[in-house]
């Protein structure tokens, strides 16, 4: 099991097809095509470059259009209105972080990602996932 960085919700994910779905500890599920992985990652890109962003998933801010730029505001973009979808930035960036595909600052308050690989395509996020997913099956832990 992995944990977002912030509150420690514990969460598991795995993959149907090409959709990558994540359920924490509270059964919340959260699910993500991978093209809209990518799509969220070339978002982040063409925003930020190679600098650092904020979590940006704060349910009122998104709700009302005043969320700053960052991953949940990414999500967001690729799902207008969803809000639910667009909070489950915390696992997709810990899982992108797990990934590496995004760095980490380190902090549990003040949660800041940055692109450490660009140029994703689909069957670099499906393999580093399924690599990952064979793992927690020998290990049965991360």
């Amino acid at each position: 099991m992995l944990t977002t960085h912030g509150k420690k919700i514990c969460f598991d994910f795995h993959l149907e097809n090409d959709l990558l779905v994540i359920k924490n500890e509270k059964g919340r599920i959260h699910k993500y095509h991978i093209e809209e992985v990518i799509n969220i990652i070339d978002w982040l890109c063409e925003e930020f470059g190679e600098y650092w962003f904020p979590l940006a998933n704060n349910v009122q801010k998104l709700g009302n259009g005043t969320e700053n730029s960052g991953l949940g505001v990414a999500i967001l973009s690729q799902s207008p209105g969803d809000i639910e979808h667009a909070q489950g930035s915390s696992y997709l960036g810990v899982i992108l972080y797990f990934i590496g595909i995004f760095d980490w600052n380190g902090k549990r308050r003040g949660i800041k990602w940055r692109i450490i690989k660009s140029n994703i395509t689909k069957e670099m996020i499906l393999n580093s996932l399924i690599s990952i997913i064979k793992h927690k099956g020998e290990k049965n832990d991360l």
